[in-house]
């Protein structure tokens, strides 16, 4: 993706997230030094799915996004990130009042669990959706690895 090869990025992320199946270290007695391994390499299966999210949005596949989104927001119900994704994906398709809908119910999730206001580039986007310009933009996704703020 830094080189621009969204195309590229988009099908090693898809090869390398097929390879996932299941719960980390599902079957496996756990304490508590395996359950950190197992929510840190949930973790970064979750970054790798952003970024393959945010390779198809740069490719124009935001029609085809939808319903995995809707499913993602819904098990993620305060993950700023896969929300503004929806969001994007909801507005280049010509659906921009649910879009709106999308950021009003994330702020009520996270102002009523965690006694948080959305992050400046969501209100940047949630701004740029209402005042109608033809192309908001996210800012770039954390790389693999990194840990995502208020992933939930």
């Amino acid at each position: 993706m830094d080189a621009g090869d969204f195309a590229g990025a988009a099908r090693q992320l898809r090869e390398a997230l097929a390879l996932w199946t299941g719960s980390a270290l599902a079957g496996v007695q756990s304490g508590v030094l395996l359950e950190m391994h197992a929510r840190r390499l949930e973790e970064t299966r979750l970054c790798a799915l952003d970024q393959r999210i945010e390779a198809d949005l740069r490719l124009g596949r935001h029609r085809e996004l939808l319903g995995e989104l809707t499913v993602l927001v819904s098990r993620y119900r305060t993950h700023e990130n896969l929300h503004g994704q929806f969001m994007l994906a909801l507005h280049r398709s010509g659906r921009r009042s649910e879009a709106l809908e999308v950021y009003q119910r994330l702020r009520a999730a996270l102002v009523r669990e965690l006694g948080l206001e959305p992050s400046a580039a969501l209100r940047r986007l949630q701004r740029s959706i209402l005042m109608a310009h033809p192309e908001p933009q996210l800012e770039p996704a954390p790389r693999t690895g990194e840990r995502l703020s208020r992933a939930g």
